[in-house]
C-alpha cells in the first residue's frame, strides 16, 4: 500500500511539471519576448490592424492594450476586432466592451464574428461601429451563468469536514462542503439579475434596440448569424476582408471595388505555439472557476 501511495506521489508530481510548470514557464518566456517585440504596423497605406480575440475570455488586458497601440497608430486606419470566442468572465468582457465603445470615436472599429462570438464574445462586440458575420456564425448566448459543485454526500462518506470560520453570513456563499441556505440561493439569483440587466442594457446601448426587444430573445439562447442579422444583433453578412473595407466606409473613404484594404495581425507575433501555450498555460485556471459569473455558451 505504501509504494503505491509513493508511485501516486510520483505520477501526480510529473503530471503537475508536464502540464502545468513547463507550459506556465515557456508561455511566461513567450509572451515577455512579445512585450519586448512591441507591436509595429507594416508599412503602406490603408492599413487596417485585425485583433484577434480567441478562446474563452479570462482577461481582457492584452486586448484592450493592442486596441489603444492601433487606436494611437496614424498610420492605421481603422481596426478590425476578430472574436472567436464563446464567452467567458464577465469583468474582462465588460473591460473589451468599454474600450471598443470609448476607442471607436478616435477611428473605426468593426467587429468580425468568426465561428462562434457568443454571450462574452458578443459582449465584446457590441460596442463597435458595426458587426460583420457569417450566415453559420454562433452568436447571441445573452445570458449569465455560475455553476457551483456541492461535495456534501462524497464528504459524509469520507469522513471529511470543512471548518468554517467567517466575518459575515455570505462569505461564503457557495461553500462545496455545506448545502446551499434559500438565504444564499436568493442572494446569487439576484446577483445573477443585476448582471444580466447589464448585458441587457449593453446589447441595447450598442444594436440601439429597445430593451423590451432584447429581452425577448435574452434567455440565453444560441443565435445563427443569418438570425441576428434579422434581430438586428449585427449588421452585415460578411468575413474580415468586408469588415476591414467598412471601416473606410465608416470614414466616408470608400475603397474602389479593385482595390483591396492592408490587413495586419499585430497580435500574431508566434501564431501556433502562442496560442498552444495559452491554452496549456490555462488548464489551472479550471479548478478555480466555479465561484465566477461568466457570460459563457453553455
Amino acid at each position: 500500500m505504501k509504494q503505491y501511495f509513493v508511485w501516486l506521489a510520483k505520477l501526480l508530481t510529473l503530471v503537475v511539471i508536464f502540464f502545468v510548470v513547463v507550459p506556465l514557464l515557456m508561455g511566461g518566456v513567450l509572451l515577455a519576448t512579445q512585450k519586448e517585440m512591441g507591436s509595429v504596423s507594416p508599412e503602406g497605406d490603408k492599413l487596417v490592424a485585425v485583433i484577434e480575440l480567441n478562446g474563452i475570455i479570462e482577461s481582457g488586458k492584452d486586448i484592450v492594450e493592442e486596441l489603444h497601440k492601433q487606436a494611437a497608430d496614424d498610420k492605421v486606419k481603422g481596426i478590425v476586432l476578430r472574436i472567436n470566442s464563446p464567452g467567458g468572465a464577465v469583468g474582462p468582457s465588460q473591460d473589451i466592451f468599454s474600450t471598443v465603445l470609448k476607442l471607436k470615436k478616435k477611428k473605426p472599429i468593426v467587429a468580425s464574428m468568426g465561428s462562434l462570438a457568443a454571450s462574452g464574445g458578443l459582449y465584446s462586440a457590441l460596442g463597435a461601429s458595426k458587426i460583420y458575420a457569417q450566415p453559420g456564425t454562433l452568436t447571441g448566448s445573452i445570458g449569465v451563468i455560475m455553476q457551483l459543485p456541492n461535495f456534501t454526500k462524497i464528504a459524509d462518506k469520507v469522513g471529511f469536514e470543512m471548518v468554517t470560520v467567517k466575518s459575515g453570513k455570505f462569505k461564503d456563499v457557495g461553500n462545496s462542503f455545506r448545502e446551499m441556505t434559500p438565504e444564499d440561493r436568493a442572494f446569487l439569483e439576484n446577483t445573477i439579475a443585476r448582471v444580466q440587466d447589464e448585458f441587457v442594457q449593453a446589447v441595447a446601448t450598442g444594436r440601439n434596440l429597445s430593451v423590451e426587444k432584447v429581452r425577448t430573445f435574452a434567455d440565453g439562447r444560441v443565435i445563427l448569424g443569418s438570425q441576428a442579422k434579422e434581430l438586428k444583433l449585427i449588421d452585415e453578412i460578411g468575413d474580415v476582408y468586408d469588415a476591414a473595407r467598412a471601416v473606410f466606409d465608416l470614414r466616408n473613404e470608400p475603397l474602389k471595388s479593385e482595390e483591396e484594404p492592408n490587413i495586419f495581425y499585430p497580435m500574431d507575433k508566434f501564431g501556433q505555439f502562442k496560442r498552444f501555450f495559452e491554452s496549456i498555460s490555462s488548464i489551472p485556471q479550471l479548478f478555480s472557476r466555479s465561484m465566477e459569473l461568466r457570460y459563457m455558451m453553455p
